[in-house]
């Protein structure tokens, strides 16, 4: 890794993006904890959300990251979801091509993978509510479960929970329609 792994910490947002790309560690209270290389169930899961919101983009405008691009949520703290959306006129400025610095995503998508289920759900959760993101979207390959958070004053609340085949369209994203048994593996194995 390059010259950030030969640093002590505590580390701040600097020494977040200056990682190199393959670098999955993600900018905790200060310390730069690995997260879980993502199993063949959830890049497919991130894989199939993102065609769905790239064709929402494509149609309304905006863009999509994946994983890879960093959101700042404060000098010490500093996270990378699965997908993030930005609608038309808050896409990040020019100057923020490592990681978004100054305002925030119009949507986050995590997907749970077995060990990342605390980190995702109260964590990141908590990361994302200070930043007042209005959706965040919580997919669980192994519940075959799908929340749609939305963000208020007093933080996030559940507006739907989708299970199984049941179809997603979420009515802050006119146009989207996503049945859901096209995110979950095959058989029963799970992966």
């Amino acid at each position: 890794m390059g010259g950030v792994a030969r640093k002590m910490g505590p580390f701040r947002w600097a020494d977040f993006v200056a990682l190199d790309d393959d670098d999955r560690r993600e900018l905790i209270d200060g310390e730069l904890v690995e997260i879980e290389v993502p199993k063949r169930t959830q890049e497919r899961v991130v894989m199939r959300l993102g065609a769905v919101l790239v064709a929402f983009v494509e149609k309304r405008g905006g863009e999509v990251l994946a994983s890879g691009y960093k959101i700042r949520i404060t000098e010490r703290r500093g996270v990378m979801p699965d997908l993030q959306l930005y609608r038309t006129g808050n896409e990040p400025d020019v100057d923020q091509e490592d990681g978004l610095v100054r305002g925030r995503p119009d949507l986050v998508v995590e997907v749970i993978s077995p060990n990342s289920r605390r980190y995702d759900r109260v964590v990141k959760l908590g990361y994302y509510a200070s930043l007042e993101i209005p959706e965040y979207w919580i997919v669980d390959p192994e519940t075959k479960t799908l929340e749609r958070l939305t963000y208020s004053k007093k933080g996030y609340v559940i507006a739907s929970t989708h299970e199984g085949a049941t179809t997603f369209a979420p009515p802050s994203f006119p146009g989207v329609r996503l049945p859901l048994e096209k995110l979950w593996p095959r058989g029963s194995e799970g992966a």
